[in-house]
């Protein structure tokens, strides 16, 4: 079930979200590497596969390599160089560059490696690209890369943040989280149940009430697009594919306290 489609930001109704969307397609349409930057559940990879889908690579293929807990073995196997040879030609291969080749090749969660690993694999990409016995100049992927808003104000002042900028120059989007489009809700709401529809028989008949749809515009959403979406999966199944009424959604949105904080 996807989170963000074009669809959905065709038809939205926050001028945001327009004007990135329309930033979206003029930046796939060029060559340049991109960073994109939100919350955790904002839409960042569906956000790469929409700049994937309209760049002069939607022919190649969008690879992906999810970058939390990579351990060295993992590093070395996905972007070390190692020669290869065929009947023409002796090489330096990097094995997820070649795969990601006439394509996109998506660094999921960059953001939170190490330091030594997020040189390491811009570097990488640098040396394979670029290397001078290179038989396919031409193979060589876009880079995006998925980065968390909150590691990104640790980062994003440091050496090595500064290195990865000088070496793939990207383009920056900011996606904003869900609280600050929240008239989107309604649209958002609407495609997951027909995905749902889709997905299985015992949604056919499954809707949301007016007040649960109200609930969801009044809460804040600190898990963004991605809480939205868990919290009409639990509404559908907690309902039996019915209509979905407030209570059906998880505690924690119905939770409040039962006295008021007061300061010192």
């Amino acid at each position: 079930m996807t989170m963000l489609t074009e669809d959905v930001i065709l038809h939205t109704q926050s001028v945001l979200m327009r004007d990135i969307f329309n930033k979206i397609i003029n930046i796939a349409k060029s060559q340049e590497h991109v960073v994109i930057i939100g919350e955790i559940g904002a839409g960042k990879k569906q956000t790469a596969r929409l700049i994937h889908k309209h760049s002069l690579q939607s022919n190649g293929p969008f690879q992906t390599f999810y970058c939390i807990d990579i351990d060295e073995g993992e590093f070395k196997d996905a972007f070390w160089e190692h020669i290869l040879v065929d009947e023409n030609h002796i090489s330096l291969a990097y094995d997820l560059l070649e795969k990601a080749g006439y394509g996109t090749l998506f660094l999921d969660q960059f953001s939170e490696l190490t330091d030594e690993f997020m040189l390491g694999i811009i570097e990488s990409y640098v040396k394979g690209c670029a290397q001078l016995f290179r038989y396919n100049q031409f193979a060589r992927p876009r880079l995006i890369l998925s980065v968390n808003h909150e590691s990104y104000q640790k980062v994003k002042a440091t050496g090595t943040w500064m290195s990865i900028l000088h070496m793939i120059n990207p383009v920056v989007i900011m996606l904003p989280p869900l609280r600050q489009r929240l008239e989107d809700i309604p649209l958002l709401v609407k495609q997951f149940i027909a995905d749902m529809k889709i997905n299985g028989d015992e949604w056919k008949e499954l809707s949301i009430s007016d007040e649960a749809l109200n609930e969801c515009k009044q809460y804040s959403w600190p898990g963004n697009i991605r809480q939205l979406k868990n919290a009409i999966i639990q509404g559908a199944i907690l309902s039996h594919g019915k209509e979905i009424e407030g209570h059906h959604f998880p505690f924690s949105m119905k939770w409040k306290l039962p006295y008021r904080l007061h300061k010192d």
